[in-house]
Formats: structure tokens, C-alpha cells, sequence
């Protein structure tokens, strides 16, 4: 693992752990289980790229449901950001490819048009890269980035593109550049842009560039060199950290047990490993002893031919000096006992024996059994933490259903406060509408009222002034008619006054009839035709006193 953390350039706050694909489960909050294949050929580096992190959290899925070929197309458009200067975002990727899935299948991109695309060299084929995982924990994102641990589904409307958040020149001047282009003619490939020697040689359709030996001597499309992997073709990817349980010695015999994959039908143990040169002397060594016969993986052992016949007498009694292990990994522990009964301290009683299959057919039976039952035992450990686990997820579940039941009640009870509350709105509503007309009307009563009342002030002010219109008419008729009494009237008075004088002692009394200003008319007014007398406002209010 340090030269795998030291070939990756893994910082030392990041911490990794092997898994295998059947082992690939978090442990702790916060841990990240990302495919083997990612770091080897899909240029995940940790702190693993914000484009990379930015594109999982946007369609909210993590980094074991997708494709090696996403790895590589968003890390790859990473790196041709920084080669040619551009800001390429997830919704420029969107813009490109389109994320696709199947029931059966991790998700994958696929290009919108084959011949307008961003990394190209992309291989065809994800076969045997799917089977190991790493389990990440640490400092593996940059702050503000960071993408799902758990699985999730992403939303379709995400899936769109949105014209107005791409950069349309910058994609078409990715399109039309030929930097990193390959032997094959593909540029801007994927294993030249991340320095990876592909798996395979087959990849998907892409444009590829029209003069390959003038794009491949232009220096502006150079690339680094590829790193460097043969230094760890010896690595072992299920050693790359120590075992969890304590195994036998390298002295003892260790027969592991052949456990069948689920998938592919292949061993799980099975992996690339280099065999360590044997020390000649401690090769030596190691036959003079009986117990350090090397043993094929999946395949009893067999006494050799300087072992004895053995009849099996009493129960199984191990020597003083033999070890025997207990607990630990049942293949270790089930090899150890197997050594201990097939080497007995008694190698008389063996050596009397005859019948060299039954001595075989036993100790085969003898290791199965003891297989057979270290290996129930874990078995029967590993039920008895899934059933307690079942039992804590059970739990769990009747407390969220009580939860979700309390919660139910709880909306219903606030649907029935809302229900209450819009009926008693809408009662209040139509009082409302009731007040509003009543007040309607009234308005149009006070008005068709008021409208009554102008009429009738109009009627009394017409009437008003046709009475004086004609009651001046009556009196102009009237004073006209007495005006010539009262100045014959006022001319008699006149003449009375010039009578009383004493000079006036000859003159008469009254005027002659011929000297006044009107002759043919009477003098005064007569007393029919004065008007009544009008009562005072003192006469008035006596009465309505009284």
C-alpha cells in the first residue's frame, strides 16, 4: 500500500483500505468507496477534482454507480481545462453527452453527436474492472466540494441541457483541438490526457484528426509520458493491506479454503501476485521438516511416501510441541489443526498401520471436519451479527413506522385545523358578502332618497319662485293701480299742510278735484284694498305658548 500511495502521490491525510467487491461498504460516516479503475486509469487524485465532485453532487450519485468512462471523460475535460485555458462546467459535459442508465448497468455518458465530443479513446469494454473498490477516509475533498458517499437517482429535469450555463465557443474550440492525439488518430485522448496505459485497445467511435503525422509532430499537442506501472505488477490487490485476523506462520502448512465468487464464476482470491524468490538455505531447511510441504491452493494434501501407515487409536491427543491455533480466520486455524492431527506424537502407532487410503481417507475426512465446523462457526457468527443487526434495523423500522404514525396523526390533526379554519373563512367570507350588499342597498336607497329629495327642493324652488314671480306681478298690478291715490293723497296732505299756514287764510281746505295730479283718480287707498295685517313673531310665539 505505501507504494501504491506513494505511485499516486495519496496525501497522508488520506487513509485507504482494499475492498473487494462483496466487502465494498462504508464503515464510518464520511468514507468514500470509489472503483480501483478511477485511480489507474480514470485520473482520480486526492483531493479528487471539484469538476469531478461537482458533476457526482449535481446529479446526486456516487462515485460506484458510474462508469470507468465517466472518470475518465470528467477528468480528462479537467485537464483540457487546464491545458487550453477554458472553464468547461458540468453543464458544458451535459451539453456533450447525455447521462444514460439500465436496470442492470452503472450509469455512462454517450455523445450527443459522435463527432463533436471531448476525450476521446474511450474503451469499449468495462470487463474485470468493476471487481475492486478502495475505501477512502480523511481529507478526500476539497472544501465546498464534495460529492455523494451513498447511492442516489438523479432527477430528469437535470438531465437536460441548459443553453443559457454553457460556453457554446469554448466547447466548439475543445471540439476542433487536436492536443493529446494518439497512434490511433483520436485526439484528445483519454489515456494521453491522464497518463495511463489503456487496458484494452478497442475504443468508441469518435472524430478523429485528418493529418496524424502533422498533429503528431506538432508540439503543441504533445503529452506527458504515461506513468510508469511496471513497478507494480508484483503488487498483490488483495495485500494491499495487511490481513484483519491473525494467520498461522509462514513455518506452519496453510490450506486456505476455495471460496466460489458470486459473480463471473471466479475465485475471490484470485490476483495478479509476483512469487518471492526462495531463500536456498531456508528452502533446505524447510524440508528437513515435515510440516513445511508446499500446498496447492483448493487441493488435499497427501502424506508423502516416508509418512507411515497411522491407525487412528483414542481420541486425538497433540503433542507438547505442536501449536494450535484458536479463533482467527477458519481457513488459517482449520490448517493448523489439520498439521497437528496429520504429524502426531506417536509415529509408532503410525507406523504400524498398513492401509495407506483409509490413513488418507481419514485425515481428508479429519480436515474436512475441521473445516467444515471452524467454518459453520463463522458462519454461525456472521448470522448472529447479521440477525442482531436485522434486529437493530427492525427496531429501527418500528420507531420510524411509531414516528411516521405520531406525524401522520399530526398532519391530520393540522388538515383538520386548516379544514376548520377555511370553513370558518368562508362563513366569514360570505357575512362579509351579506354586510357588503346590505350596504349596497342601503347606498342605493340613500340615494334614490337623495335623488327624491333634490327632485323635490328643485319642485319647492320652482314653485317658490313662480309664487313670487307671480305675487310681484300682483303687486307691481296693484301698487299701479293705487299709486295714483296715494299721490293724490300725499298732494292733499300737502295742501293741508299750505292750508294750516296763517298767510293761507283764503285758500280752501282740500284741493279742488281738477288741481290733482291725477283728477280721475281717488284719493288714497281704498279699505278693502289694504292687506290684512300679518301677525309679529311676538303674536306667534305667545300663541304657541299658550
Amino acid at each position: 500500500m505505501e507504494r501504491f500511495r506513494r505511485h499516486y502521490g495519496v496525501p497522508d491525510d488520506v487513509h485507504l483500505e482494499y475492498r473487494f467487491w462483496e466487502d465494498a461498504i462504508t464503515g464510518e460516516h464520511g468514507d468514500l468507496i470509489i472503483p480501483l479503475v478511477a485511480i489507474i486509469e480514470g485520473g482520480v487524485r486526492f483531493p479528487i477534482d471539484p469538476l469531478l465532485a461537482d458533476f457526482l453532487d449535481y446529479f446526486r450519485i456516487s462515485p460506484t454507480q458510474i462508469s470507468p468512462n465517466i472518470f475518465r471523460i470528467v477528468n480528462g475535460v479537467a485537464e483540457l481545462n487546464r491545458r487550453l485555458g477554458f472553464n468547461l462546467t458540468v453543464h458544458d459535459i451535459i451539453a456533450t453527452y447525455f447521462l444514460r442508465t439500465t436496470q442492470h448497468e452503472a450509469f455512462s455518458l454517450r455523445p450527443r453527436d459522435v463527432n463533436n465530443t471531448l476525450v476521446n479513446s474511450l474503451l469499449d469494454t468495462n470487463k474485470e474492472m468493476t471487481d475492486d473498490f478502495l475505501l477512502v477516509r480523511g481529507n478526500w475533498y476539497f472544501p465546498g466540494h464534495r460529492c455523494p458517499t451513498a447511492d442516489g437517482k438523479p432527477e430528469e429535469k437535470k438531465k437536460q441541457v441548459q443553453a443559457h450555463l454553457t460556453d457554446p465557443v469554448a466547447l466548439q474550440a475543445v471540439y476542433d483541438s487536436e492536443v493529446c492525439v494518439d497512434e490511433y488518430a483520436n485526439p484528445r485522448s483519454a489515456y494521453k490526457l491522464l497518463r495511463y496505459t489503456p487496458s484494452a485497445r478497442t475504443f468508441l467511435q469518435c472524430r478523429q484528426v485528418r493529418n496524424l503525422a502533422e498533429a503528431l509532430a506538432n508540439p503543441a499537442n504533445q503529452s506527458p509520458p504515461a506513468h510508469d506501472i511496471r513497478d507494480m505488477a508484483g503488487i498483490n490487490l488483495k495485500k494491499l493491506l495487511p490481513p484483519t485476523r491473525p494467520q498461522a506462520e509462514t513455518s506452519e502448512l496453510i490450506l486456505p479454503l476455495e471460496r466460489k465468487r458470486k459473480r463471473k464464476g471466479a475465485l475471490k482470491g484470485e490476483a495478479s501476485q509476483a512469487v518471492a524468490p526462495t531463500d536456498p538455505d531456508t528452502a533446505l531447511a524447510a524440508s528437513k521438516k515435515p510440516e513445511a510441504r508446499p500446498v496447492l491452493p483448493g487441493v488435499d494434501t497427501l502424506p508423502s511416501n516416508e509418512d507411515a501407515d497411522v491407525e487412528v487409536v483414542g481420541p486425538f491427543i497433540p503433542r507438547p510441541g505442536s501449536k494450535l491455533l484458536r479463533g482467527g480466520s477458519e481457513s488459517s486455524t482449520a490448517s493448523a489443526l489439520c498439521e497437528v492431527a496429520r504429524l502426531p506424537g506417536d509415529m509408532d502407532v503410525w507406523g504400524k498401520s498398513t492401509n495407506q487410503e483409509v490413513i488418507n481417507n481419514l485425515r481428508r475426512g479429519l480436515m474436512m471436519a475441521v473445516q467444515g465446523s471452524l467454518e459453520i462457526g463463522d458462519r454461525f457468527q456472521r448470522q448472529a451479527a447479521e440477525l442482531q443487526n436485522s434486529l437493530r434495523v427492525a427496531t429501527r423500522s418500528f420507531e420510524l413506522r411509531n414516528e411516521s404514525e405520531r406525524m401522520r396523526r399530526e398532519v391530520e390533526a393540522y388538515k383538520e385545523q386548516v379544514r376548520i379554519a377555511t370553513l370558518k373563512k368562508d362563513e366569514a367570507n360570505l357575512k362579509l358578502e351579506d354586510t357588503q350588499d346590505l350596504l349596497r342597498n342601503a347606498l342605493e336607497e340613500n340615494s334614490k332618497a337623495g335623488e327624491k329629495i333634490q327632485a323635490l327642493e328643485a319642485e319647492i324652488a320652482a314653485r317658490e319662485k313662480a309664487a313670487f314671480d307671480r305675487g310681484s306681478v300682483e303687486a307691481q298690478t296693484i301698487m299701479t293701480k293705487q299709486l295714483p291715490g296715494i299721490y293724490n293723497e300725499a298732494f292733499q296732505q300737502g295742501w293741508k299742510a299750505l292750508y294750516s299756514w296763517e298767510e293761507s287764510d283764503d285758500m280752501p281746505q282740500l284741493p279742488p278735484q281738477g288741481i290733482l295730479p291725477y283728477p280721475d283718480a281717488s284719493i288714497g287707498v281704498p279699505e278693502e284694498e289694504l292687506p290684512e295685517p300679518q301677525p309679529s313673531a311676538d303674536d306667534v310665539a305667545g300663541s304657541s305658548n299658550s
